[in-house]
């Protein structure tokens, strides 16, 4: 999954803004620090993160490929369906993975449309088909795959994340953060990516201290690096709370985890900003 340095592993959204273009829209005290993902990048393949990353060991190979894979412990509840899969379509699941990790989305698409058709109880394959669709930008489609996710299995929270990331998309805050309540129910061990979806909903909802809160926990649940994002958000709220050496400290910690993103230069820029206010 190294090849995820470039966002490959699918349907996560991180946009950020520069400085200038986010000192208009921002209030004062905040104009600083880039703007945090989800965003409404357009970008073919956005939907994928900044850090390059190793995963975790999984005990299910489905979920080795979907961006929403955590460290389960203990195990959460495992859906009978999720069990049955069969040979032929959990090939092909395979197939489109590894087309997935090589950028080829649409021999991915095929592939996971093959695994559907052949078990349509896939919930797995259903998520990682909306996140594909997804990264091509085709967010309505993604949402239904997404939606059926959660309809053939109702207990599989990657169902819930996914269409968090796309309420996200969408600004819909308040439907983000049912969803990620719904997800975090289903799986609350080390759910990264539902602390992190629910910090942005109370960030955009003006609920700061619950937004501060839920991405400190996302960043001690995330021992694999996988959303460097949350401390952008970390230095926005700080820095909204005129803790310019906390806004500059977690800027730090997100250029040493993603120095490659496409938005790392506005951060170092923004850092620099920061530094040259703290005392000497």
């Amino acid at each position: 999954m190294g090849t995820l340095t470039k966002r490959l592993s699918l349907c996560v959204f991180a946009i950020f803004v520069s400085s200038l273009s986010l000192a208009a829209q921002q209030p004062a005290g905040t104009a600083g620090v880039p703007s945090v993902w989800p965003g409404n990048n357009t970008e073919h393949g956005h939907g994928l993160p900044d850090a390059e990353l190793q995963p975790p060991d999984a005990t299910r190979t489905d979920e080795s490929c979907l961006m929403w894979m955590v460290v389960r412990t203990p195990a959460p509840i495992v859906s009978v369906a999720a069990l049955q899969v069969p040979p032929k379509a959990r090939s092909e699941y395979g197939k489109a993975c590894g087309d997935v990790k090589g950028k080829k989305f649409a021999n991915a698409e095929g592939h996971l449309r093959k695994a559907v058709e052949e078990y349509p109880q896939y919930a797995a394959a259903w998520v990682l088909l909306g996140q594909v669709l997804e990264a091509g930008n085709h967010s309505e489609d993604a949402q239904s795959a997404c939606s059926q996710a959660s309809h053939v299995d109702p207990v599989y929270a990657p169902a819930y994340l996914c269409l968090a990331d796309i309420s996200s998309q969408k600004k819909e805050w308040i439907e983000t953060l049912n969803l990620t309540d719904r997800a975090l129910a289903l799986d609350p061990v080390q759910n990264v990516y539902g602390c992190f979806y629910s910090a942005m909903a109370q960030f955009h909802l003006d609920k700061v201290k619950d937004a501060e809160r839920n991405a400190l926990r996302a960043i001690e649940a995330d021992r694999e690096h996988r959303v460097p994002q949350a401390h952008l958000l970390l230095a926005q709220i700080y820095e909204g709370n005129n803790d310019i050496s906390g806004a500059a400290a977690q800027l730090r910690i997100y250029l040493k985890a993603a120095p490659n993103a496409p938005e790392s230069a506005g951060a170092r820029k923004s850092l620099a900003e920061l530094e040259a206010k703290l005392p000497k």
